[in-house]
């Protein structure tokens, strides 16, 4: 009787609470521990919706009040039952948890960004079979406390819904009250703070933190290793002796399948990070590698095959349907199974001749054929009369048959029963099933480092691209600071141009734990939509959702739909893999056929002196797939993107850009694209001369990289798309008119197929339309921001603060303090007379930040810092990644709350730094007053690397939250603290330290080398002259002005270390001395300069060797003799030549209204030429 009174009382408050058109769900122990993701219904909810329910007309009060008697009634039966019912099938201890938990999530509600769900009652109960057997597999959903709508830990829970168009997804169920909409609104009541900043989906990318319901890496659910499907996993099952389910033959056939399919592929490899080969100890010898993804989608195609014709089997070896619902299944994973889709997927090789004919394109035509033709061959076995049995179909009879033995094994046992050997149904071995659960594997299954791995749930993510607002809102929502309109919108075009902000990669969002679990973040701050743009439902079913519902401690439901970004992938991959065309994907690219970038075709069989020129440049830097050619008849085609990258260019995009470099080939030598470009006879002649010496890294310079080569290749992509344009045989409306046609009548029949070709013809339209359509400016605006003077206004502070935090430490000995410096910004001047040798500074190790310092602090301040440091160290290194890190959590993080923060505070802003340090360096502007220097590629492999290095930070989840996304997304901040390190580090027993104060100590070219050495436990430093009290004290690195140049952004006059640097020379195979290349480095560098005679001893040496020139080498004790002075004059002059083509463009060294670095950087190339003249 307590337990009717507790319904009665429950019911009268939440009356929707049972729902009897839901199918009752197992039984837990505790419910709601096991299923965190179930919306729990609010009583103010429930209040509320009564209450709009009942305030209709007065015409129904009285009736309104029989009707009162004849609901007790009503309920008061429900409840009898449902005691019975459950008294029957649960504890009456778990009874109430049951009925507290009996609300789902599986509600109808709007999408509140971009769709609606539309979820059945026969969908709702395959999604609640598949929730409940993913928690009781070890599946997690972690809590998500979000300040947007309250702290709480169930106000914002994770479940998945079907969606209008797109099928299942995940959701975010929000549950916020009236209080919080109106908080946000308050806090955020500026109209301005989204006016400026909605992207293509109306969605504010720059909403303040408090509406953010789920920051960006905020983990949202676990995948346990028991419910990952991968190769590793399937070789376990059925080719490992130990497994009940093995197959002595699975591993030989489908190794020798996927060999046959691809020659070149890997076979059947285990996948691991391992190198060598593993027995399996049944015979089979497993080689390790990466098995190509196609391959990979072949085998775990077969598992979910054999696992769905277990689960449609019923006990009389009959295929069933009916087991696609709640009814048993003989597979484990048929709740899995259930969500999957019943038929194959209308991905590229599911296409008819119609839809290839409205798709338009005969290289993805021949794709979409021959995958089909091959998984045909596959499936089926050698068609030309060979061993049948060698064949996908024939290892998935026996896969499924060993699940049958087994289970009638089982069965047998209990039953003491013997029957007869099963049979597989024909039904289960139909090429159309394996080439549906192909299309699911490939569309659904992740990428983690080369491996896939199928995860149920994680792969029911929709995907949505992460926009640059999106982006750069992570930094706005994560830092203290959130900035001002002007500043986002400068960001925004740093990003368009490829500066400001790394990309974050796919693995950042998917890790893979100890125990080879995955878990899935969120790769996007998502936004709770403001109460103007919100859908707001009660969170009942036939209620109707109201806009104005904010009055107090109302309680309102929110389905958001919780998007990822599947990496930079072009659509003609999603139509190949994933069955669906995205629109707006900003990683799309269009085809523009090389005959668009000429006016006029040439024809075959006529050339001209141009043309002929062009041919041997695009040969000599290996810019053309087809080195037989004779005659220049087009470039290659290109695929561009909206922004006008270039998907042959790389990703990189620093140094080689071979797409690129073909198109300015062309344009410069057959005045293509250069109308208006001033001097183009002078560098068109500079091109020639370049070509006629054969010197490739002239002919790159002066054909491919000459001023304003950027923009040409910018006016050449527009007006090629323009023909592009012309050209086509059916207009942008046209093709939008066909869409909507077949969208209209998009069903079966390859309706959808036809309706995808019109879609990516329609994207790559726009895409070209776009291009089409854009006017260059013609002052190419410049991404680097010059800044030559620093903002001192505040530097006097700073210097006292500093000099105060040196005072703090103690030092044993300290004889220096610090001072502006005009000219210098900053030095150290000698607090008294300092004798030569005499020690002026000592630092114990409380004074120096390096890895070991770094980390001992971290261990007392900061755990999760300190775990990240000591793994960064784990390797052998100088300690430049600890610093590195070290440096932007105390910078970037602490801030002033760290001890180190008069140091940091008084170093170069980012700013300085950027205008300053050859880091930052635009490639174009090197090209101009570089070009021809090796130093110019000394500093690009300096900016390939630290790109490199921002993507490894980038990629690390540690790293992100240590530092935050707002610090490690930051290009300009990463890179600042990279040329922090590149130019202050201060260097003894092979690693890196940061000496607050003796980093201060300007360089010039007097006495001996400096040196920072050891004695008892202190670095310490000696004057190498003796200096009066007052005067500033210098050392004397000894490096060339190249090297102070690259790392520190400055030069020395009358440098006496000085050199030229000459690199790219390497050991070719068909060179005559190929065989001594493993004596000498591949890619040497040599200091040539005319006063050190042992460089000119070693280039001489190398050069020995790659000409074979080393018959008697007794018959001189010199390596410049004879023999070798013409390969050491060819190549001293070829450096000669590229020089002066570059001299003639420079610029006057004395010049005061040029840029610093711009002068810098002439002179290097002055300074070159001379050495080696």
């Amino acid at each position: 009787m307590g337990i009717l009174i507790y319904i009665l009382n429950y019911s009268m408050h939440t009356h929707t609470l049972i729902q009897f058109n839901q199918p009752p769900r197992p039984c837990y122990d505790n419910i709601e521990s096991k299923l965190p993701i179930m919306a729990k219904r609010k009583k103010s909810t429930a209040t509320a919706a009564n209450s709009d329910s009942s305030s209709t007309t007065n015409n129904a009060v009285v009736s309104n009040h029989r009707l009162f008697f004849a609901a007790i009634i009503v309920v008061v039966s429900a409840a009898l039952f449902i005691t019975l019912f459950c008294f029957c099938c649960c504890s009456i201890n778990n009874f109430k948890s049951f009925v507290q938990s009996a609300p789902s999530s599986f509600q109808p509600s709007n999408e509140a960004i971009t769709t609606s769900s539309t979820t059945s009652t026969t969908e709702k109960s395959k999604g609640e079979l598949f929730l409940n057997w993913f928690v009781d597999n070890g599946g997690i959903f972690h809590p998500i406390s979000s300040t947007a709508v309250g702290n709480d830990d169930d106000n914002v829970q994770i479940t998945i819904q079907k969606f209008d168009g797109m099928g299942w997804g995940l959701a975010a169920i929000v549950n916020a009250t009236s209080s919080s909409f109106a908080a946000n609104d308050n806090n955020n009541s500026d109209e301005n703070v989204c006016k400026n900043t909605f992207n293509a989906n109306n969605n504010c990318s720059a909403n303040p933190a408090s509406s953010i319901i789920i920051p960006h890496l905020a983990p949202l659910f676990t995948v346990p290793p028991n419910l990952i499907i991968s190769i590793s996993s399937i070789l376990n099952t059925y080719a490992s002796p130990s497994s009940e389910y093995y197959l002595p033959n699975f591993y030989t056939i489908v190794n020798q399948v996927l060999l046959t399919s691809f020659p070149r592929g890997m076979g059947l490899a285990k996948m691991s990070s391992h190198h060598g080969g593993t027995n399996d100890g049944g015979g089979n010898h497993y080689h390790h590698g990466r098995m190509g993804l196609v391959e990979q989608d072949v085998v775990i195609a077969m598992m979910l095959m054999t696992e769905e014709c277990l689960h449609h089997l019923n006990n009389n070896n009959k295929w069933d349907d009916s087991t696609n619902t709640t009814a048993g299944s003989g597979s484990f994973w048929g709740p899995y199974l259930n969500m999957l889709p019943s038929k194959p997927i209308p991905r590229l090789d599911t296409f008819d001749t119609d839809a290839y004919a409205m798709l338009n394109d005969a290289t993805l035509e021949m794709v979409g054929r021959s995958s089909k033709q091959r998984l045909l061959s596959m499936f089926h076995g050698n068609v030309n009369g060979n061993d049948n049995n060698v064949s996908i179909k024939a290892v998935l009879r026996d896969m499924i048959h060993i699940q049958q033995q087994q289970q009638r094994q089982r069965s047998n046992s209990n039953n003491n029963n013997n029957n007869n050997n099963p049979t597989v149904p024909p039904k289960c071995l139909q090429f159309d099933t394996f080439h549906k659960f192909i299309g699911i594997v490939s569309s659904r299954a992740m990428v983690l480092k080369g491996i896939k791995y199928l995860t149920p749930l994680a792969e029911m993510m929709n995907y949505k691209p992460v926009s640059i607002e999106e982006q750069i809102a992570v930094v706005h929502s994560t830092s203290s600071s959130s900035g001002s309109s002007n500043e986002f919108s400068d960001q925004v075009g740093m990003m368009r141009k490829g500066g400001g902000m790394i990309h974050t990669p796919f693995d950042l969002y998917h890790t893979i734990g100890e125990d080879d679990s995955i878990t899935v973040r969120s790769d996007r701050n998502v936004i709770l939509p403001f109460p103007q743009q919100q859908i707001i439902s009660p969170h009942d079913d036939n209620a109707v959702g109201d806009d104005t519902a904010t009055a107090t401690a109302t309680t309102t439901t929110t389905t958001i739909q919780i998007f990822e970004d599947y990496g930079p992938v072009d659509s003609s991959l999603f139509l190949e893999m994933h069955a669906f065309v995205p629109s707006n994907n900003p990683h799309h690219c269009a085809v523009i056929h090389g005959k668009h970038f000429l006016r006029r075709q040439i024809a075959n069989g006529r050339s001209d002196p141009n043309s002929t020129m062009l041919l041997r440049a695009l040969k000599a830097l290996h810019l053309t797939s087809n080195p037989q050619l004779t005659q220049f008849v087009s470039l290659e085609d290109v695929c561009v993107r909206n922004d006008m990258s270039i998907v042959e260019d790389g990703s990189v995009m620093i140094g080689r850009r071979p797409a690129s470099d073909g198109i300015a080939i062309m344009s410069l030598l057959l005045g293509e694209s250069t109308e208006k470009f001033p001097n183009l006879e002078v560098l068109k002649s500079k091109c020639i001369a370049a070509i006629e010496s054969n010197d490739v890294e002239r002919i790159e310079l002066r054909c491919a990289r000459y001023p304003g080569s950027r923009r040409v290749v910018k006016q050449a992509l527009v007006n090629a798309a323009n023909r592009s344009v012309s050209e086509a045989d059916v207009s942008l409306e046209t093709l939008s008119s066909w869409l909507e046609e077949a969208e209209r009548d998009k069903g079966g029949g390859g309706k959808e197929q036809l309706a995808l070709a019109v879609r990516f013809r329609l994207e790559e339209r726009k895409i070209l339309d776009s291009i089409a359509s854009i006017v260059l400016n013609n002052d190419e605006s410049k991404t680097h921001i010059v800044v030559d003077r620093a903002d001192d206004d505040h530097l006097d502070a700073k210097l006292s603060s500093f000099n105060q935090f040196i005072d703090s430490l103690n030092l044993p000995v300290n004889k220096i303090r610090a001072q502006a410096v005009e000219g210098m910004r900053l030095g150290a001047v000698a607090t008294e007379d300092l004798e030569s040798e005499e020690v002026y500074i000592s630092l114990p190790p409380n004074a120096v930040i390096d890895a070991a310092s770094a980390v001992a602090d971290a261990e007392t301040s900061s755990p999760r810092l300190a775990a990240l440091l000591k793994k960064l160290d784990s390797q052998p290194s100088d300690g430049f990644d600890v610093l590195l890190v070290y440096l932007l959590h105390e910078r970037y993080v602490l801030k002033n709350d760290s001890k180190w923060w008069p140091y940091l505070d008084l170093l170069p802003t980012v700013q300085e730094v950027s205008s300053s340090h050859p880091l930052f360096f635009d490639e174009e502007e090197m090209n101009l007053y570089l070009g021809g220097s090796d130093v110019r590629k000394f500093i690009l492999r300096n900016q390939v690397r630290a790109f490199e290095r921002h993507t490894a930070l980038a990629s690390d989840v540690d790293v992100h939250e240590v530092l935050g996304s707002n610090v490690v997304l930051d290009k300009s901040i990463v890179y600042w603290a990279t040329a922090i390190l590149d130019s202050r580090s201060i260097w003894w027993e092979g690693r890196r330290h940061l000496t607050p104060l003796l980093d201060l100590v300007n360089a010039d070219i007097v006495g001996r080398a400096h040196e920072t050495k050891v004695e008892e436990s202190s670095a310490v430093t000696r004057a190498s002259r003796p200096v009066k009290r007052g005067e500033q004290v210098y050392e004397n690195y000894q490096q060339p002005n190249y090297l102070l140049f690259a790392f520190h952004g400055f030069m020395l006059d009358h440098n006496p270390s000085d050199c030229a640097l000459l690199g790219g020379l390497s050991i070719n195979r068909n060179d005559p001395g190929a065989k001594f290349a493993n004596r000498l480095q591949s890619s040497p560098t040599f200091c040539i300069s005319g006063t050190n005679i042992d460089t000119m001893e070693e280039l001489a040496q190398f050069l020995r060797m790659k000409h074979g020139i080393l018959a008697n080498e007794l018959e001189s004790d010199s390596s410049l003799n004879e023999n070798i002075v013409p390969y050491l004059t060819q190549v001293l002059k070829e450096r000669i030549s590229r020089l002066e083509d570059l001299t003639e463009l420079g610029t006057d060294l004395e010049d005061e209204s040029v840029p610093q670095r711009r002068r810098y950087m002439s002179r290097v190339a002055s300074s070159d030429l001379a050495h080696f003249q």
